[in-house]
């Protein structure tokens, strides 16, 4: 089965009905400045943030509603998962930051024909 990402057990894809169409990443050089009052702020070096990773995608009907309650119980579990991409690039350890949802075309039932959501990522650095 072709699969773009797997974070822990959970795989993002076609052919599990949950694929993400955006990916963002943002790694910070760990610059700061520090303000001086007669000129211009002086660069620091401060450290390395951690590394961020945004996806987002859309998701149908009670599949899709189902996937996303599968990456809350993930977020619940509190503790960092290994993230591997479709070709076996290892990307290291993740934690799940935040889980977003926003349900439209809701039928009679409750369940929601279009969900358009966004899962943000941080690095797990503990060495």
């Amino acid at each position: 089965m072709r699969q773009q990402m797997a974070l822990g057990p959970f795989i993002f894809g076609l052919a599990r009905g949950f694929a993400y169409d955006t990916l963002g990443r943002v790694s910070s050089g760990g610059w700061g400045s520090l303000d001086i009052v007669a000129g211009k702020p002086k660069s620091t070096q401060v450290g390395q943030a951690l590394e961020t990773l945004t996806f987002g995608g859309k998701a149908a009907r009670a599949l899709g509603m189902a996937r996303l309650d599968e990456l809350r119980a993930l977020q619940a579990l509190r503790t960092p998962l290994p993230l591997v991409d479709g070709v076996g690039n290892n990307w290291g350890v993740w934690t799940v930051k935040s889980v977003d949802e926003k349900q439209s075309n809701v039928i009679d039932d409750g369940t929601a024909m279009v969900i358009n959501w966004v899962l943000v990522l941080e690095e797990f650095v503990n060495a």
